[in-house]
């Protein structure tokens, strides 16, 4: 059984995160832990003896942005209107993407977590939704649609990420 954290020890857990969170997002996964550490206002060992390897911490921030993204992928399956909760959907991911650009492509690094894999279920649901409803070609299959969104949100610079997503929607709709 795993002790809980004291409550200086969970703060410090916190503050590790939400400052590696922003490191990476500016900077991508080459920034040094002792940036992440400063930036937290912790000393180094205090991020090692959490996280053993720069890339467990890198794995724990990807972890959390997988589950906020579960999260909306959750209320999309389950909205009424699978058309708009698809193009809502997908709109939220572009505007993350363009928040955390360099995070997103630490993304890579996490390739066998569970939740990456729910995160590709929940997505293949949407998609399939969005299809009845006629709002994605019928051709296209969930791994077509993440791997032109995709490419056009790494394409685009990331004021322009909700322009490129909205033409990326206009584009996987089936032709008039």
């Amino acid at each position: 059984m795993t002790q809980p954290l004291r409550a200086d020890a969970q703060r410090n857990l916190g503050r590790v995160l939400d400052a590696a969170a922003e490191v990476l997002a500016e900077r991508g996964a080459d920034v040094s832990v002792d940036e992440i550490a400063r930036r937290a206002g912790v000393g180094h060992g205090t991020v090692f003896r959490r996280f053993p390897t720069k890339d467990a911490l890198i794995a724990a921030v990807v972890v959390e942005r997988l589950r906020e993204l579960i999260a909306l992928a959750e209320e999309a399956v389950a909205a009424e209107d699978a058309a708009a909760a698809f193009r809502g959907f997908m709109l939220r991911v572009a505007e993350q993407h363009a928040r955390d650009r360099r995070l997103f492509e630490c993304f890579d690094k996490c390739v066998e977590t569970p939740e990456l894999t729910e995160l590709h279920a929940l997505g293949g649901r949407l998609v399939e939704r969005a299809k009845a409803a006629g709002a994605v070609r019928p051709e296209l299959t969930a791994v077509d649609v993440e791997t032109i969104f995709g490419a056009a949100l790494r394409a685009a610079p990331p004021e322009h990420a909700e322009r490129y997503a909205e033409i990326v929607l206009a584009g996987l709709r089936p032709p008039a």
